[in-house]
């Protein structure tokens, strides 16, 4: 049995989801065997070369008596060799998982995986033989996963990868040694990849009346910020307004780690930026605020940042108000409101320093709309919706924008109804491209027809 966020028990994920997974020293001693012969060996010759030692290791095992491995454990096996050599070893059948959310481990023997919903539930099985082991593999992604080569040793002891598995823009990875008990690693499988304000709709994030009015926001080239906590859904809703960009606009991403994977849709023109760690020689890196200089030069219609943590929100606050409409980008805060000192905050890491006064007049010339994420957890499942949209005005007596709340929290459960209608000059901008005005008089929202079962990453 496990343990849910809230403390009830569920049983442990199904073995047959993944199968049984090969021994260990098996397929150690089957990737040794063959590894020099893969390497050397094209994409379509490598299945064979494996099968074939296989066969080998499988008259082998029958001429002492074992018993003989169906043709479903012989193709698990395969894949595990495979994996081995090519891929992510043990960690390949984890990512495979669709409920999976989030993958933590503490060493080579103690794995959670945290599912969709929010539980956690212990993975009985070892990702590797050793925490030496685990290491040696984590070195080796490293030096072969990605665009360039990332250092992953006692004198770079953290590292940020993204993994080549569990879809078209895989998964996030983050390790750490040397200054933990234990190597310690947390996965992010990136599980909605392709979505849209409608299926966000239905799995209850927003109503009708938030698809809408977001959807004609987009259209109307409105600068806006995604924010709230920790796995709120942030990205997820950045890719959904994304997917309301007309196809015919160059989009320019900036991204610490390609998330959003908008580059990936053959039927766009965008210009992805992925930022670059400094070796440890500490050379070669290449920012987020270094990216975002040169994105201007790309001459965009719409820059859209993954997410901005430090000082380049000085760089974004330039990119968004240059005079291409519709930016857009995520940042962790605890509410809208608090999204302007959020900002001054962020702009104080900036070199040089971006004074308190500067940072708000820039997120008032800059911003149009701040549009947050609650999360919450039950027993029984998680909910992510639109808890508020904030409509970012000029610096106001108090020296800080004026902010207008146009959905606020509904009493009882924190999701968005409408509370007061765009300004003029706003509600002409979205009446221009279609916003249905008759939303703002439904003070309880839109919320009835909605699964409040499923859940959103």
């Amino acid at each position: 049995m496990t343990t849910g966020i809230n403390g009830s028990t569920h049983l442990p994920l199904a073995r047959e989801t993944v199968g049984r997974v090969p021994d260990t020293a098996t397929v150690q001693a089957l990737r040794e065997k063959v590894a020099a012969r893969l390497r050397n060996s094209s994409a379509d010759e490598r299945a064979s070369v494996v099968a074939a030692e296989i066969t080998a290791w499988a008259h082998d095992r029958a001429s002492r008596g074992d018993p003989p491995l169906s043709v479903a454990e012989e193709q698990r096996l395969a894949d595990a060799v495979l994996a081995a050599v090519f891929g992510l070893g043990q960690l390949q059948p984890l990512l495979e998982l669709e409920d999976v959310e989030n993958i933590h481990i503490h060493g080579h023997d103690r794995v959670w995986l945290e599912l969709a919903d929010g539980h956690l539930q212990r993975w009985p099985y070892p990702v590797a033989d050793s925490d030496t082991e685990l290491l040696e593999q984590l070195e080796a992604m490293c030096a072969r996963l990605g665009q360039t080569s990332r250092e992953f040793s006692p004198a770079q002891p953290i590292v940020n990868l993204r993994l080549p598995a569990g879809g078209s823009l895989g998964a996030r990875l983050a390790a750490v040694r040397e200054v933990t008990d234990r190597p310690r690693i947390a996965i992010r499988r990136h599980r909605l990849t392709h979505t849209t304000l409608t299926d966000l709709r239905r799995r209850g994030t927003l109503d009708p009346g938030l698809e809408n009015f977001l959807a004609v926001a987009v259209a109307a080239g409105v600068n806006l910020l995604v924010t709230g906590g920790p796995f709120a859904g942030k990205t997820t809703l950045l890719r959904a307004l994304c997917a309301e960009i007309p196809v015919h606009e160059h989009i320019v991403t900036v991204e610490d780690d390609y998330e959003l994977g908008l580059h990936l849709d053959g039927e766009r023109v965008v210009t992805a930026f992925e930022a670059r760690t400094a070796n440890a020689e500490g050379v070669g890196e290449i920012s987020l605020d270094d990216l975002l200089k040169q994105t201007l030069r790309h001459s965009p219609s719409r820059v859209i940042v993954g997410e901005v943590r430090g000082g380049e929100i000085t760089a974004l606050l330039r990119a968004l108000g240059n005079g291409a409409a519709g930016g857009m980008g995520t940042l962790h805060a605890t509410s809208a409101r608090a999204v302007p000192d959020r900002i001054a905050a962020l702009g104080q890491l900036a070199l040089p320093p971006l004074s308190v006064e500067a940072a708000h007049r820039w997120t008032a010339s800059a911003l149009d709309l701040i549009v947050h994420l609650a999360r919450r957890d039950h027993s029984d499942r998680r909910e992510r919706f639109v808890t508020e949209i904030v409509e970012v005005g000029p610096v106001g007596d108090a020296a800080i924008p004026d902010l207008t709340t146009l959905f606020g929290p509904r009493p009882g459960d924190g999701r968005a109804v409408p509370t007061c209608p765009p300004s003029p000059t706003l509600m002409a901008r979205l009446q221009a491209h279609g916003l249905d005005r008759t939303l703002f008089n439904r003070p309880d929202g839109q919320w009835n027809n909605f699964d409040q079962r499923s859940e959103t990453p």
